[in-house]
């Protein structure tokens, strides 16, 4: 069985990116023994993908355009055929709301669920929507939207809702992490596709959390903190209604002239990765106790997305400013990496791994 590769690309110049070298969407198979990747297939008439999620069979892409000074991104839906390796336009939406930050499928994969960034209050100004699928048509309208309103104490990165990551927790709620506001967001959603909110989660003021991973059982949390270079661990109430931060710990030596950007927890939930922007550098903690195991150097420039193969046994880096991924082989008791061949892509801005 396969392992497909699917990379998102920046192809559009945006202000706050330093470059736009990649192709948009491409396709690889991923060699799990040998670390290798080769290319199967482009497609560029799509502007910005920094951002996909990925059917479980590997033929359907959906991938956010991050297009600046618009008040609407968009969300497009893309066939791509294993066996002739052609990627073709599906369909089409406005995001309701401006730069496009981050999707995710619903476990059934029935309703994509998106978040904008937000710059401004131009348009619908939508922070989370709820998108219906179906194979053939692409994307339904949406069926539901929520606008997250205040601000943190940051001046400039918090002076509004800034929601930058959302996905569907394994008890069933979708969780958003709000970078603006210092809050991840939880929400029911019901068959019908209306975020009902459930309860909403305070990190620490000025943290900015950006992504999330989990423990595969859903007790536990772990926020990756843009904005003071910290993650944070969250364990989940009694009730099992909310989450509470029990740890929280440095990712670098020193914070200053670093964000941090993604995270991955390893297949057996023992191991974090943090990808550093500014330091270049992931960050290897144990899950236990948040204990940093090692700081290794990311490869090249502006870690932007991290990737774990379905098998754990290799780390993949989009280095968004080195057009390139770094591939790292991980030791599965130690969780240490070793850095192996980088794969040539440019403007990397995000992997997704499929076996299909």
């Amino acid at each position: 069985m396969p392992l497909y590769m699917f990379v998102g690309s920046c192809n559009r110049p945006t202000p706050y990116f330093k470059q736009a070298n990649g192709d948009g969407v491409s396709v690889f198979t991923f060699d799990a023994r040998a670390g290798t990747a080769e290319l199967v297939s482009n497609y560029a008439d799509i502007d910005n993908p920094t951002f996909l999620s990925v059917s479980s069979d590997a033929t359907r892409i959906y991938a956010n355009s991050e297009i600046f000074g618009r008040p609407q991104g968009l969300v497009t839906a893309l066939s791509f055929d294993p066996g002739s390796g052609a990627i073709r336009h599906i369909d089409m939406q406005p995001s309701r709301g401006s730069i496009t930050s981050h999707n995710s499928l619903t476990a059934d994969e029935r309703y994509l669920l998106v978040t904008n960034y937000s710059l401004g209050h131009d348009g619908p100004d939508q922070s989370v929507v709820v998108f219906p699928l179906d194979r053939e048509e692409g994307l339904g309208l949406c069926t539901s939207s929520v606008a997250h309103r205040g601000h943190g104490p940051h001046p400039e990165r918090q002076e509004r809702s800034h929601a930058h990551f959302v996905h569907q927790l394994p008890d069933g709620r979708v969780a958003v992490a709000d970078l603006g506001l210092d809050r991840i967001v939880l929400y029911d959603l019901p068959w019908d596709g209306a975020l009902e909110t459930v309860n909403e989660v305070a990190l620490p003021p000025g943290s900015g959390p950006r992504h999330l991973a989990w423990r595969r059982d859903g007790q536990t949390l772990f926020a990756v903190n843009e904005l003071n270079s910290t993650v944070s661990a969250l364990r989940r109430d009694a009730e099992g209604t909310s989450y509470s931060v029990v740890e929280t710990a440095p990712t670098v030596p020193r914070p200053e002239n670093n964000h941090c950007s993604d995270i991955a927890i390893s297949p057996d939930d023992r191991f974090l990765y943090i990808g550093n922007r500014g330091h270049d550098s992931i960050s290897v903690f144990s899950t236990k106790g948040l204990e940093q195991l090692a700081i290794a150097p990311c490869g090249g420039e502006t870690p932007r997305n991290l990737a774990l193969t379905p098998c754990g046994g290799w780390l993949l880096s989009a280095n968004q400013d080195s057009d390139a991924i770094t591939v790292f082989r991980r030791e599965s008791e130690t969780g240490q990496l070793e850095p192996s061949r980088p794969v040539e892509v440019g403007t990397p801005m995000c992997i997704k791994f499929v076996e299909a």
